[in-house]
């Protein structure tokens, strides 16, 4: 059917310059073609859009949400370590919590009275007392 509209367009368009510039040709509109010099129409946006919104929302749910929450984690973490608490660096150093101070704790790394050692609270990685704590609650 289109083959034949195509061809149909087509004839109208070679007759018409064939009669001459100012002959209009009589042809009655064919459904789903455009006429000879019509404006092509431009394509939607509306694809491209959801496109990026797609992407962004993936990289939200893939790589910035998981980020903020460990973040999240870690700082509640760090804000609840106590005196007491074994903790490890992110060296590698176990150790338990002397003091606590409003940027660095004292860490009292060895067996009885071994040697302390101030860190930053970031310095952290893990509370392992508190991951226990929370284990034996579960």
């Amino acid at each position: 059917m289109h083959r034949f509209a195509l061809l149909l367009l087509l004839a109208t368009t070679v007759f018409a310059e064939a009669s001459g510039p100012g002959a209009v040709p009589v042809v009655a509109p064919v459904e789903g073609v455009a006429p000879a010099g019509a404006a092509a129409q431009q394509p939607s946006m509306l694809p491209s859009i959801l496109l990026m919104v797609g992407i962004f929302a993936f990289m939200w749910f893939v790589l910035i949400r998981p980020q903020k929450k460990e973040e999240k984690r870690r700082k509640e973490m760090i804000e609840a370590m106590k005196r007491g608490d074994k903790v490890v660096t992110i060296g590698g150093v176990h150790g338990v919590v002397e003091t606590v101070g409003e940027s660095t704790i004292d860490v009292r790394i060895g067996d009885g009275s071994g040697l302390v050692v101030t860190y930053n609270k970031g310095a952290v990685q893990q509370n392992v007392s508190a991951e226990q704590a929370n284990a034996s609650k579960k």
